[in-house]
């Protein structure tokens, strides 16, 4: 019984892998929708500078 709760106590390094591919994903995702409308404000107010 001591070996099962050690096992399911901890997170696996296979994971922590799919967390951080979720995470990379969701940020590619975001930066692909919102890239083009930063990169025109940016511009905007170098503009205005």
């Amino acid at each position: 019984m001591n070996k099962l709760v050690k096992k399911v106590r901890g997170a696996s390094m296979v994971e922590y892998a799919l967390l951080l591919v979720a995470i990379l994903l969701l940020a590619a995702g975001a930066f692909k929708a919102l890239g083009p409308k930063v990169g025109q404000a940016a511009t905007r107010g170098g503009a205005e500078l």
